[in-house]
Parts: C-alpha cells; structure tokens; sequence
C-alpha cells in the first residue's frame, strides 16, 4: 500500500477547521447542557413530588439515549412533527446540549449532596435566608466539587461532536469522507483525523487533570 499525504497536506487548513467547528459545537452545547442541567438539579431537589418526577424522568431518559439517535430524532423528529427548520449546526449543538444536560443534573445533584447539612443548618441559625445561604454558603462550595466532573463531561461532548458529520455539517469527520469518496485516499484520511482528534483529547485531558490539580491544592490550603 503506497500511503500519499500530499492531498492531507493541501486539504490542511480544511481539517483544522473541522476541528474548530467540533471544538464550538462541544462548547456551545456544553454550557446550554450546564445551565439546563442545573435547572433538572433544582427540578430534582424541589419539594413538588411531580417536579422531581419530571426531572428524574428527564434525565433517565436522557442518559439512556445513544447521541447519535437523539441528533437524528433532533434534526429530522422536531423538522417533521413541529415544522422547525432547524440547522446542521443548530441540531448538533441542541443534541449535544441535551445529552450533557443529563449528566450535568447528576453532577450538580451530587455536588450539592456532598456538603454537610449541618452548615445549612448553622446559616438558618444566623438568619440568612435560603438564596443567601445558596449564593454565599453552598455554591461556592458546590463549584469547586462539580468543575472537575463536568470538564469530563466537555470532553464527552467533543466527541460527541464529530456525529455532525451524520448531518453533513462540515466539521472533522465529514471532512475526511469527502476526501476519502472523492480523492479516494481513506487511509491517508482517516489517519489524519485520528491523529488530530487523539492529539485534542490529550490536551483537553490534561487541562482537566491541571484544573483538578489546581482545586485540590486549593482546598488542601
């Protein structure tokens, strides 16, 4: 097998803005993911017994969603039942958002769990009130627990990004299978993405374990 990389070389600049395009769409549809999964987290710990119904419904059925099924129920379900013509970009990043969001409830649900009841209590017994308490108390608390799980999760939502090639949005993945069906050079292509696609996990990987790093130091101060 002659391997020839010449066609990767001149289609260069064409990969790294796939890889861009991944990077937004993981971005994008993680931070909705972290504000629609705190709101299932407080849905959860609501005292309206059907509210917390709703939201461990919600996330169940999310977590047990395959990402690739929920974008195409997302770009062609929501374009068939309601008439919204949604976007290539539009569908990866609501599907992306929906998917995190699951995990984020879970992740928020457990930070909050992890603090003892006791400085609740103690805040109660200054006369603060529950939004005090939450904002001065229990949320900063609650971050430093829940960043580094959720970078995780980031780091899921990269990957889950490259299904937008399903959809025949531009980024990585489609990228290389154009180049494969048209220049028919596959190898060379697919050789490539690996290569950038592993390179960024690496490095999304170890900003995760600087961070964490960071946040141990910090509470072992």
């Amino acid at each position: 097998m002659n391997l020839d990389f010449s066609i990767i070389l001149a289609q260069w600049p064409r990969f790294l803005w796939g890889l861009g395009y991944d990077l937004y769409f993981a971005f994008a549809g993680f931070a909705i993911g972290c504000v629609v999964g705190f709101i299932s987290y407080l849905g959860s710990a609501s005292r309206s017994k059907l509210t917390r119904a709703i939201s461990y419904v919600y996330v169940q059925i999310v977590r047990g969603l395959p990402m690739y099924l929920l974008l195409l129920w997302v770009y062609f379900g929501l374009a068939t039942k309601f008439g919204l013509a949604l976007t290539g970009p539009q569908s990866i990043i609501i599907a992306i958002a929906i998917m995190s969001s699951a995990f984020a409830s879970e992740i928020f649900r457990t930070g909050y769990n992890s603090i003892d009841v006791g400085q609740i209590e103690a805040g109660k017994a200054l006369g603060l009130s529950d939004y005090r308490i939450n904002r001065t108390i229990l949320f900063p608390q609650v971050v430093r627990v829940v960043i580094p799980p959720l970078l995780n999760v980031f780091v899921i939502c990269f990957k889950a990004s490259t299904y937008a090639a399903v959809i025949a949005v531009p980024e990585l993945i489609y990228a290389a299978q154009d180049i494969s069906l048209n220049q028919y050079r596959p190898f060379e292509a697919y050789i490539s993405v690996a290569v950038l696609l592993i390179a960024t996990m690496l490095v999304l990987s170890l900003l995760v374990k600087m961070i964490e790093t960071r946040l141990k130091e910090s509470q072992g101060a």
